[in-house]
């Protein structure tokens, strides 16, 4: 990625945004004018600088009177701020007057009711809180919550201490190592936000490899602990993983503390709490849902609360790589084309490209923070017909941005999946068997990327083809996708079938490419590394390894409420709707998703390849 053809426009046009707002003048909404109004307000800042800089503020509004359909916020500012961005509400700004509206999804605003929002702003002199706070013309009861002090990691000439990246295992082809390591300049942003840097070891995940390695004998016990300085992502499922809750035993708060304590230069975040997410999974563990309000708490109790803690400023030189919903765009397009009805739905209510949208446009002001847009993988999008409709949606979702195309950095692939980074016997689609083209395959099934790393490097180039910036950057996962052991071939096929000469040339062991759940047979891909070929930011952990993709049976773990996922089912059949069977290869007896695995633990170690 360019910096200056990416980040730098991204402030320029933030900037640019705060002044149409400031020249725009005030557009009044309508209110319940007749309603009795009473209020409350409660103001929190997190602010940045010496002579000047920038700050975040929350906003929590409560109706003390009668309920509002429909509420105007007004107050003041008595310096020099300036508004850059907000949030929940549609923020304008004419000299020192401020004006917040309610969107049309939070505009009722319950007696006893309260409504959250914020926002974005810079100072110069000094930065003294709003004054005249009012709802609808009547004034406000004021809580001020003041800024804490920086931390001496958020002062703008403390950088934190890194050591050297340790150079990568090797790997199925040449990797350059990782860059020496850097202390970044506070708030500049970087080219890739994984070079120079060391990641972010979930002290967790450790502490899963741990309790694997006094299970088995010396040799794989000793192979593991070599694992647990490998950086990991850590994945938000659910609001409680953000702000804690029952069963949480790290917030993410706690994961970003963890992160400054070990002098991490980077931590890879995975945003996967949608309104009825997973919409192709017969047994999706979706917690929050549109019919029930579950956009406006998305939004609300998930991405304002990640946002608030990623702009605080003791976490200000800690690059923060956003994944930004997993499989979401390509379940809307091959889930409605199968004609399943919560894909259906959810296409239709628009809630996964509202989601999304929302999410880019808090976090990629953010100067810290790097997103990252779910692109698939070669298997699920790799078709001509999904490629096309999946670059299309990608554009068009992160057009509607408030920054336009200038809100992404990259976009992610493989993520939680099993393709293999290359397919070192196979490298030409239209190389022939018996006058057969290998696309042609049972395997493949006229799908033309065989491989991970060419399928994300082929979607990249036709997003920027499509309007997308060239610094566009590329993370894939390479957690599960090793595919070593003694299942993996060494020479190409010298059949004359065409069938068998795909499934003994290629190292993807699984009997169909619709196989996603615990693979039986994978193994630990290549290690994560910055820049590992032109185009890709970086191979990460993304999946962490060991964690189970969902339970399948026969048995159900004790006590679980959970159905059998057909294709987490080691019995199962992908597709039950026609006459070919196609086996799941799942794994027996996995635990419920999230779960530590120890036999898949065990198996992805001893066939990791690179070899451990």
């Amino acid at each position: 990625m360019a910096f200056g053809d990416n980040r730098f426009l991204r402030g320029l046009l933030t900037a640019v945004t705060a002044t149409a707002l400031g020249g725009a003048g005030l557009v009044l909404g309508t209110t319940s004018a007749d309603a009795a109004v009473g209020c409350e307000v409660t103001y929190a800042t997190t602010q940045w600088g010496t002579n000047s800089g920038g700050f975040t503020a929350g906003v929590t509004v409560t109706s003390t009177g009668e309920s509002l359909n429909g509420w105007r916020l007004t107050f003041s500012f008595p310096g020099s701020q300036r508004l850059t961005q907000g949030w929940s509400a549609r923020w304008t700004q004419l000299a020192e007057h401020v004006v917040a509206e309610n969107e049309a999804w939070n505009g009722t605003l319950p007696s006893g009711g309260s409504v959250h929002l914020g926002f974005n702003g810079a100072w110069t002199g000094s930065n003294p809180p709003p004054t005249d706070f009012a709802v609808n013309g009547v004034p406000c009861q004021v809580t001020l919550v003041p800024s804490p002090s920086p931390s001496a990691s958020a002062s703008p000439s403390a950088g934190p201490s890194r050591s050297p990246s340790p150079s990568p295992s090797p790997s199925p082809s040449p990797s350059p190592s990782p860059s020496p390591s850097v202390s970044p300049s506070p708030d500049v942003p970087v080219d890739n936000p994984f070079t120079g840097a060391t990641g972010y070891v979930d002290p967790d995940w450790a502490a899963d490899v741990e309790s694997s390695a006094a299970k088995v004998d010396d040799a794989t016990a000793a192979k593991m602990r070599g694992l647990k300085t490998t950086s990991t992502a850590v994945w938000l499922d659910r609001i409680a993983d953000v702000t804690g809750g029952p069963g949480v035993t790290r917030t993410l708060k706690d994961h970003l503390d963890e992160a400054v304590r070990q002098n991490a230069g980077y931590v890879t975040l995975v945003l996967h709490d949608l309104p009825d997410r997973d919409c192709r999974s017969l047994v999706s563990s979706a917690e929050l849902h549109e019919a029930q309000g579950g956009l406006n708490r998305y939004r609300t109790e998930y991405v304002d609360a990640i946002a608030a803690v990623l702009a605080r400023p003791e976490y200000r030189n800690l690059r923060v790589a956003t994944v930004v919903e997993p499989k979401a765009l390509i379940d809307l397009i091959v889930g409605v084309s199968a004609g399943i009805f919560p894909c259906q739905q959810a296409q239709q209510s628009g809630v996964y490209l509202t989601g999304i949208q929302y999410a880019l446009n808090r976090l990629s002001p953010l100067p810290n923070v790097y997103t990252y847009l779910d692109a698939a993988n070669a298997s699920l999008a790799g078709w001509d017909t999904n490629f096309t409709q999946l670059t299309t949606l990608i554009t068009e979702t992160v057009r509607g941005t408030a920054a336009g195309m200038h809100s992404l950095d990259g976009i992610a692939t493989n993520v939680a999946d099993y393709v293999p980074l290359t397919e070192p016997f196979l490298p030409d689609p239209t190389h022939t068997v018996a006058g057969q083209q290998l696309i042609m395959s049972r395997f493949y099934d006229w799908n033309p990327h065989f491989d991970e790393r060419d399928y994300a490097l082929a979607i990249r180039a036709a997003l920027v083809a499509k309007g997308l910036p060239s610094s566009l950057g590329v993370v894939i996962d390479t957690s599960r996708d090793g595919w070593g052991g003694p299942g993996r071939p060494t020479a190409v096929s010298t059949s004359l079938d065409l069938n068998t000469y795909v499934d003994q040339s290629r190292v993807d062991r699984r009997p169909s490419r619709l196989a996603t759940c615990n693979q039986n047979g994978a193994g630990l891909g290549a290690r994560p590394v910055a820049a590992p070929v032109p185009g890709v930011d970086a191979y990460l952990w993304i999946k962490r390894p060991g964690e189970s993709d969902g339970a399948g049976g026969p048995i159900l773990p004790e006590g679980s409420d959970r159905l059998v996922d057909r294709v987490c089912d080691p019995k199962g059949n992908l597709t039950p709707w026609s006459d070919t069977i196609r086996p799941t290869n799942a794994l027996p007896n996995a635990p419920l998703y999230g779960d530590w695995h120890h036999e898949q633990f065990v198996m992805l170690v001893n066939n990791a390849y690179p070899a451990l």
